[in-house]
């Protein structure tokens, strides 16, 4: 039979078969995303509360040192004034701890805020052959991690940083207008006691104090506010709560009622220097110094027993270069008088290279004026 011929029938649809929807995989996403989100808020709810709280509390310090300063411009004696200095500086001080570069000892020191976003002074001599440096502020935050931005040996001190912003800093204070008997508070962590406060007075000005084995600049404030281990680095600060000095030193191994602060005119050209370019140029004579006897002098025909005697030069130095003799005794530098060695050496290397210098000596008993341009300080005498 052809398949023409044959009739088809055409067959039923087949009937639908029913399939349940996959109902708990479609659930299942939103669940595991909700989880997610809840699991994420656990873990940040904690952080943000933290950051809203050290804001809140950043903020406070912020505000009562801003009080504080206001206040102080309407008090009139020192008494009423120190609780408020206190307060207005209070913020702005660091406690700073140290861990050395080899076996497990710690050192513990004090700094000053100088710009709120973070930048620190404090002491080469706190921070120098460290592995680690943490920072605690006066609110009680710790910074685990602070690196150190710049360093100056020669003049004992150190600029570091932490990552934070906001913070409170303290303005800088005029060093030079400073006289003998001012009132003067000191504040930093001695022995590790956090915020510790003193006050006294400035008691001279300009003071050469030789430390062997220190920096090469030693010219201080001296003050009697109580200085002790831990106090390096903080600051000296003035009736107007502003930074006057970084305390330094003392004499002797306790303290004596004598402390030594740098200077904040010193501090100052030193921070943005190493703010610009990381590090601190000095300024190189390049010869070597005698002190001038009593009977040198008289060979000289010298009234006064002031002046330092040229004892050699360093190869190339600028001194030789200018026509420094051996036996030259250097009497006045740029119209001023030479006291010592001391005087001649740190006002030599707190000048910037390419200085130009008038120097008067006296060479076979007459005097004569020399014009001398320093050179670098060699980084191998740093």
């Amino acid at each position: 039979m052809p398949l023409s011929d044959v009739s088809m029938v055409p067959s039923s649809p087949p009937e639908p078969v029913y399939q349940k929807p996959a109902a708990p995989e479609r659930r299942r996403l939103p669940m595991m995303l909700f989880l997610l989100l809840f699991l994420i808020g656990i873990l940040t709810i904690p952080w943000f509360a933290e950051q809203i709280v050290l804001v809140v509390s950043r903020g406070q310090e912020r505000a009562k040192a801003e009080v504080a300063r206001q206040l102080l411009g309407d008090l009139p004696t020192p008494q009423q004034r120190i609780a408020w200095v206190a307060k207005a500086a209070g913020p702005s001080v660091v406690g700073i701890s140290t861990r050395a570069v080899r076996g497990r000892g710690t050192g513990v020191g004090s700094g000053v805020i100088v710009d709120e976003s973070g930048f620190i002074l404090t002491n080469y001599h706190v921070i120098a052959n460290v592995r680690s440096i943490s920072i605690q502020l006066s609110d009680g935050q710790t910074f685990g991690k602070a690196y150190l931005v710049g360093q100056d040996p020669e003049t004992d001190l150190a600029v570091i940083k932490i990552e934070a912003d906001n913070l409170v800093p303290m303005p800088w204070g005029d060093s030079n207008a400073l006289e003998i008997g001012d009132a003067v508070v000191a504040i930093g962590n001695p022995f590790g006691l956090e915020h510790t406060v003193t006050s006294g007075i400035l008691s001279a000005k300009e003071r050469y104090h030789p430390m062997p084995g220190g920096p090469k600049v030693q010219v201080y404030l001296q003050t009697d506010a109580a200085i002790n281990v831990g106090n390096s680095g903080g600051p000296l600060v003035n009736l107007r709560g502003e930074l006057i000095g970084i305390n330094t030193a003392i004499l002797g191994e306790t303290f004596s009622g004598v402390g030594f602060a740098i200077p904040s005119m010193m501090v100052k050209r030193v921070y943005e220097e190493i703010r610009k370019c990381g590090k601190v140029e000095h300024g190189w004579l390049g010869i070597s110094m005698m002190p001038l006897t009593v009977q040198h002098a008289e060979a000289m025909g010298l009234e006064k027993q002031t002046g330092v005697v040229v004892g050699g030069f360093q190869p190339s130095s600028p001194g030789q270069e200018a026509g420094l003799m051996i036996g030259d005794v250097v009497l006045r530098w740029n119209g001023e008088n030479v006291r010592d060695r001391l005087h001649l050496m740190q006002t030599v290397v707190l000048s910037s290279p390419n200085t130009k210098a008038k120097v008067e000596v006296v060479r076979d008993g007459k005097k004569i004026e020399i014009d001398v341009v320093l050179g670098t300080r060699p980084v191998t005498l740093r």
